[in-house]
């Protein structure tokens, strides 16, 4: 009886991971066309969820739309493929995305950001020697008083 309740339920979550799959190229345009006519954030969050593998490809067509808020869209792909953020990440630059509004959608969606920041400037390490920095002096000690000029009506003679 157990064995087959465990057949059952095994054949029954692969016929429902089957049903979400993209089945034909048909479908797949399909899908493409709802991204490309602007589409809600509900509904690209929806398509995202329902198939996380095309997520590189379809946040490509999602980032090439007006009127899309491009950090909720990496946002929505990054939650939906955590596996494949550096891939997402770089589409979304090679879209012209500022490297602040991906490193906000990795925060937001719960990823170290750290994963995805491009190295600033000052972080990149280089092979090319640096000339040393010479070593500053400190600075002479002040000189003391004007040595004499007297006046009239001064409170202290040094």
């Amino acid at each position: 009886m157990k064995t087959s309740v465990t057949i059952l339920s095994i054949l029954s979550i692969a016929f429902s991971s089957l049903t979400f799959a993209i089945e034909n190229q048909e479908q797949r345009d399909m899908i493409e066309s709802q991204l490309s006519n602007n589409p809600s954030e509900l509904i690209y969050k929806n398509i995202l969820q329902a198939y996380p593998e095309f997520a590189p490809e379809f946040l490509s067509i999602l980032l090439k739309q007006d009127g899309i808020d491009s950090q909720k869209a990496i946002e929505a792909a990054m939650l939906a493929a955590p596996d494949k953020v550096l891939e997402i990440a770089q589409i979304a630059r090679d879209a012209g995305v500022s490297n602040e509004d991906i490193t906000s959608a990795a925060l937001l969606a719960g990823i170290d950001p750290t994963q995805v920041a491009e190295a600033s400037a000052a972080g990149v390490p280089t092979n090319t020697p640096v000339a040393p920095i010479s070593p500053v002096s400190p600075p002479s000690a002040p000189s003391v008083g004007g040595q004499g000029g007297g006046g009239s009506g001064v409170v202290s003679p040094s």
